[in-house]
Formats: structure tokens, C-alpha cells, sequence
């Protein structure tokens, strides 16, 4: 009778063949796949924290403030070094993980007691299995940020809810304190008059960016780009006063008598709004999206949701808008697990066996939040109702 240890049973192990552990497979593996998130304008803050707050800081911009004028005998001004507190509260946790795929395990380790061995081929089954685990997990957390990073651009907020937690905490928001007169509406903000949503043909969506411009300048506030969901986009540019108003800037004698049958490629479009004097315009098309166990149908079943507000033009500064701020892990030493990090040591992995039902788990932890600190330069347009 042949008798096997629980090191017969690991067989996951098996999975790291050519690696000596699990930290080495995972930098010559996953973390060539994943270098940074997809979170543009914000990147991993240089200082990772042990506690679990965080202060926004505002930026100045790195505007060069002029010198004082003074007469001989006065000293000049001292220039302020940091901005004013915006905001402060808990950073929140996020964690996931599963059975690496008990069926598929458990049918390697039937095939590895009838041949007494893992052959090379279960080998190669096993590491892409490993793979894939750790792949969905890292994915997973970057998703996260990915949407942390749209609502944050375009709501000002952060919010976990049933819908984007399922399963988790809720009712928790993080506001990021974008100015209320920074909110507005479309249709000629600031102007005397009617004015409508993009949804009506009587709108003017391309004299709404203009005013949004406008507004940027007026008050002071740098600007880099436009944002918005393909959705809007969509909606913008098939709207028949930006159809009319791209025929005349490529023709000034074009027959308009059947512009809403007239198609632009994008590059046209934005080729005559640029030319117009307005900012380039980045189209989000991103989405994310979650799991939830539907107790009806005992099924677990997975909404896509679009993190950048559909309804929502944002005219955003150049360059960085803020940091991913992040709690360094604290990881107890574990025999029985095996460990490996990512993203600098802000992202921990682990797998661990569960010997008694012959079950392999891994998980994914990560602390962190996408934090704006130029929310005071951020203008957001909401299209979808009338301005009052």
C-alpha cells in the first residue's frame, strides 16, 4: 500500500515548475503582463502607508507665482509650499479570491496517483492554471483602480455600492471635493436664455465644450483635455448642429439640405474642433465588471458596469491629477502558504492548501484609493438634462 503526504497532495507546486517560488513566478510571469495600472493622470504615490488615512493635498499646479515689488530697505513675499487639506477618511480594503479551479485540480491529482508522478505535461497544465489564477486576480485589482479612477474624474466622488460591491461594505462615499460651480450643466451655462440637453436637437453640444473653455479661462483653471464615454461621444457626434457646423469647417459651401445623413470619421471631427481652438478629446471606452451569487438561480452572475459617467463631459488639467495612495500589507509568516508580491509591495498574493479537503485557494489583497489632488481644476459638464 502506498501511503502520501500532504506534500504529494500540494500539487500546485508542481505548477511553479522552473521557478524556485512563487515571488519568482510571478515577476517573470504576471508582472511582465501588468507594469502599471490603466489609471492615466494617476500613478502609485511614492510613500506607502502603514496606517489607514489619507490627506488630499492640493497641488499649485507648479505655477510660477511672480516676484513682490518692494522698495530697497522691505523684504519680498514668502511663497506658500502646500496646498489647503481637501479631504481625509479611511482607505478601503479590497480583497478577492477562489478555489483555483477544484475540478481541474482534483482531476491532476487522480492522474498523479494512477501514475504515481506528475508527468511533464501536468506540469505545464498546472503552471498555466497558476497562471491564469494570479492573472485574474492582478486584473481584478487594476479594474478596481481603473474605475476609482473615472468616477473619481467624473463625479468627484467614489462610492461603494450594491451594485460595484456586491457582497461587501456599501453606503460609504469618498468625495474628492470637485467645487460645485465646477458642476455644470449644458446648454450655455452663464448665458440668458433656454437652454437644453444634448438629448435635444435644439442643443449646441459644440458651443457647450467652447463654453466650458470659456469658463476654464475666465476662472483661472488650467486645462489639458477633454474626457468622455464612447457612449457621449456617440451621441455628440452624430448630433445634427455638430454635423451642420464640421460640414461648413471642411466646406464653407456645403449643401446642408440632407447633413443628417452625413457621416464624419472621428479623426475629421476632432481634426475641426481642434482647429477651432478647443482641447484634444479623449474617448473613455472602458469597462469593468463585477460578480454577484443570484440565490434564485444558484448561479453567480457578472454585470458589466461603465465606470466614466456616460452624461459627463470633463475638461481635465495636463499631466498628473492626483496619486494611488496605498497601506503597505502586513503578512504573517506562514509555513504553509506561499507569498509573493506586487506593484512595489503594495499587493500581496497568497496561496494556501487546505490538506483535510484537498483544496488549493489563492487570494489577492490590496488597500488602496485613487485620490484627485487637483480637484479644484476639474470642470464637468452633466448632458442628459436641462440646465435650469
Amino acid at each position: 500500500m502506498q501511503t502520501r503526504n500532504t506534500n504529494f497532495y500540494d500539487i500546485m507546486a508542481q505548477g511553479l515548475n522552473g521557478f524556485k517560488n512563487y515571488q519568482e513566478f510571478i515577476n517573470d510571469t504576471v508582472a511582465k503582463k501588468y507594469n502599471v495600472p490603466q489609471t492615466e493622470g494617476f500613478a502609485w504615490d511614492d510613500k506607502i502607508q502603514t496606517g489607514f488615512t489619507y490627506e488630499a493635498l492640493e497641488a499649485e499646479m507648479g505655477v510660477y507665482a511672480m516676484a513682490t515689488f518692494v522698495d530697497l530697505d522691505s523684504p519680498g513675499g514668502t511663497h506658500a509650499t502646500t496646498g489647503a487639506k481637501l479631504s481625509s477618511g479611511d482607505i478601503p480594503r479590497f480583497k478577492h479570491g477562489f478555489k483555483m479551479d477544484e475540478k481541474e485540480l482534483r482531476e491532476q491529482i487522480m492522474l498523479a496517483e494512477q501514475f504515481g508522478s506528475v508527468t511533464s505535461e501536468m506540469q505545464d497544465t498546472l503552471q498555466m492554471l497558476l497562471f491564469n489564477s494570479s492573472d485574474k486576480l492582478i486584473g481584478g485589482n487594476y479594474n478596481t483602480l481603473t474605475y476609482q479612477r473615472h468616477q473619481a474624474v467624473s463625479t468627484g466622488a467614489f462610492a461603494l455600492t450594491s451594485t460595484n460591491n456586491p457582497g461587501g461594505i456599501t453606503g460609504v462615499t469618498f468625495d474628492f471635493g470637485v467645487p460645485a460651480a465646477n458642476k455644470l450643466k449644458a446648454g450655455g451655462f452663464g448665458s440668458i436664455g433656454t437652454k437644453y440637453a444634448w438629448s435635444s436637437a435644439s442643443a449646441n453640444p459644440i458651443g457647450d465644450l467652447q463654453d466650458m473653455v470659456q469658463f476654464a479661462d475666465d476662472n483661472n483653471i488650467p486645462y489639458g483635455s477633454f474626457e468622455m464615454s464612447k457612449k457621449l461621444w456617440n451621441t455628440f457626434r452624430s448630433h445634427i448642429n455638430v454635423k451642420s457646423q464640421v460640414a461648413v469647417g471642411i466646406n464653407m459651401a456645403a449643401d446642408l439640405t440632407n447633413v443628417g445623413s452625413m457621416t464624419f470619421m472621428d479623426t475629421q471631427i476632432k481634426a475641426y474642433l481642434e482647429g477651432i481652438g478647443l482641447p484634444p478629446i479623449t474617448i473613455i471606452d472602458s469597462l469593468v465588471s463585477v460578480d454577484k451569487f443570484n440565490p434564485a438561480t444558484r448561479k453567480v452572475e457578472y454585470t458589466t458596469i461603465r465606470p466614466f459617467d456616460e452624461a459627463k463631459v470633463v475638461l481635465r488639467p495636463a499631466g498628473e491629477l492626483g496619486t494611488i495612495k496605498a497601506v503597505r500589507p502586513l503578512v504573517y509568516p506562514d509555513p504553509a502558504a506561499r507569498i509573493a508580491f506586487m506593484d512595489g509591495g503594495r499587493t500581496v498574493l497568497k496561496q494556501t492548501f487546505d490538506s483535510k479537503n484537498v483544496i488549493q485557494y489563492i487570494e489577492s489583497e490590496l488597500t488602496a484609493l485613487v485620490v484627485p489632488n487637483t480637484s479644484r481644476f476639474i470642470l464637468q459638464l452633466k448632458t442628459d438634462e436641462a440646465a435650469g
